[in-house]
This record gives C-alpha cells, sequence and structure tokens, in this order.
C-alpha cells in the first residue's frame, strides 16, 4: 500500500466548515480493510465538519465481507456525518459491466446513524445543502460521457435548488466541469462548490502533478492527456475539487501494483 497523502483547498465564501473529500474507494473485500482503517485515523486527525464521498465507495455491486465496509461506515460517521453519491462502479457486475444495483447492501448503509446516501436526491444541514447525482450506467458506458446527454439527464432530476451554499457530488468531472456545460444546468448559477473523482488523478505521480496542472496521463475514457483530472479550479462562481481517490486501480483491471507507487489522496476543503 502507498502513502496517503492530504490534498488542502482554501475557498474563501465566509463558511467556517471544513470538507474532507475521500473518493473511488473501490471496495471489493477484506484486502482493502488494512487501507481504509488508515484513511479512517487520518480522518481523525483533520476533525472536519462533513465527510463527502462522490462515488465508487464500492468496486462494483457485488462485493464480499461487506460487513467490514459497514463497520467502517459506521466508525467514519462516528467523525461527523458522511455524505455519499453513486459512481459507475456500483452500478454494473463483472468487467463486462452488466447492470446491476446492490439494493441490499445500499439499504444497510442509509440505516447507518449520521450516513446520507444521495441517489439523485439533497440533503441540507444549517445553511449547506448538499445535492448526490447519479448518472445512468449507459453515460459512462455507451454515451462516452457525452455533454448533451449529461445536461438533458441533470436537468431532468434537478430543477430547483436551496437558496443555501450548495455542494453538489458528482463522480465524473468530465462534463460538469466545463463552463458551457455548467451555463445549461438550470441550476448551474447556484452550484457553489462540485467535489468529483472517478478520473483516478489521470493515473499521473505526483512528482509530475505540478507540471501537468490538472492534466491526466490517461484517463478512464483511455484519452491522454485530458483536462480535469485533480485539483482544484473556479468557473464563475462555481469552485471545483478533483481527488486523486484512495484506490488507484480496482480489482477487475489487475493494475493493483499501481497502488504502490501513487498516493492515496484526502482532500480537504476549509470553507472559510
Amino acid at each position: 500500500m502507498g502513502k496517503i497523502i492530504k490534498k488542502n483547498y482554501n475557498i474563501n465564501v465566509k463558511i467556517n466548515k471544513k470538507i474532507v473529500v475521500i473518493s473511488d474507494i473501490h471496495y471489493y473485500n477484506k484486502t482493502e480493510i488494512k487501507k481504509l482503517n488508515k484513511v479512517l485515523e487520518k480522518i481523525k486527525e483533520i476533525k472536519p465538519n462533513y465527510i463527502c464521498i462522490p462515488g465508487d465507495l464500492i468496486d462494483e455491486a457485488k462485493i464480499y465481507d461487506k460487513e467490514l465496509l459497514i463497520e467502517w461506515l459506521t466508525n467514519l460517521a462516528k467523525i461527523c456525518k458522511v455524505i455519499i453519491s453513486i459512481g459507475n462502479h456500483e452500478l454494473f457486475i463483472t468487467k463486462k459491466h452488466i447492470p446491476t444495483f446492490n439494493t441490499g447492501l445500499i439499504e444497510q448503509i442509509k440505516s447507518i446513524e449520521n450516513v446520507f446516501y444521495l441517489d439523485n436526491e439533497s440533503y441540507s444541514d444549517g445553511n449547506i445543502n448538499f445535492i448526490g447525482v447519479t448518472l445512468p450506467l449507459e453515460y459512462y458506458y455507451k454515451k462516452d460521457e457525452n455533454s448533451k446527454y449529461f445536461i438533458n439527464f441533470f436537468n431532468q432530476k434537478f430543477t430547483k435548488i436551496d437558496n443555501k451554499f450548495n455542494i453538489l457530488l458528482c463522480h465524473s468531472p468530465i462534463c460538469i466541469a466545463t463552463k458551457e456545460v455548467l451555463n445549461k444546468l438550470k441550476i448551474g448559477n447556484k452550484i457553489n462548490l462540485v467535489v468529483s473523482g472517478h478520473m483516478h488523478g489521470g493515473i499521473t505521480p505526483n512528482f509530475l502533478k505540478k507540471i501537468m496542472k490538472g492534466k491526466g496521463i490517461i484517463s478512464p475514457r483511455k484519452r491522454l492527456f485530458e483536462d480535469n483530472c485533480y485539483g482544484y479550479k473556479k468557473v464563475d462562481n462555481t469552485n471545483y475539487v478533483i481527488s486523486s481517490g484512495i484506490t488507484i486501480a480496482s480489482h477487475i483491471n489487475k493494475l493493483h501494483f499501481l497502488d504502490k507507487l501513487f498516493s492515496s489522496e484526502i482532500s480537504i476543503i476549509n470553507l472559510k
């Protein structure tokens, strides 16, 4: 297992809150628990107000040793409220991407105190509103993350939004992190912060990230030097934090040796 690094982002919005983002956990079985427990201890040290998991909590709909994941999430939620949205890996089984949704597991997760699982839903807490978008499986694997598809789907699901500090959990940043798409969303001008993952840092080593400035070596779409693979950016009044994730490779693509070459990332967003 590689080391765990912390990335800090300061956003001046006159809200005194600290948010931790841990994306792309890709839990599959008990072999991941040692790493996740180290992540848990690191987060305890940070003392956040909220923890956001923007998708790919699990590696596919079928997992093993699920009681260990439930126990880990329960312990995580003892730190503070945990907000979870759905990525692409929750929606299929096996590398052939057979559509499957583990309803039983999701209901168990929803039953954990202090955990809020947002499936095209929102959750408000004080002056902050969290929104979790679940994009269909075909968006990722048939439509190649097409922006027109994204806009139509998003606008069907979200037509109104609370007048609060709105945080969108959107697993993939590929469409949402562009001005052209943001301006075509019905609630686009009211989204203050977007947290994403999905890109696995573009499989970019830490020492190259400052040089490449958000570009990845290769994206999940198998495109070279794609934008918006990690880091912070701002479009008009919307802030974006794209996490490189906890796990570099899932069990189905057999690239676990990368986990020892790349760091797991805990993103810390300081809303000042």
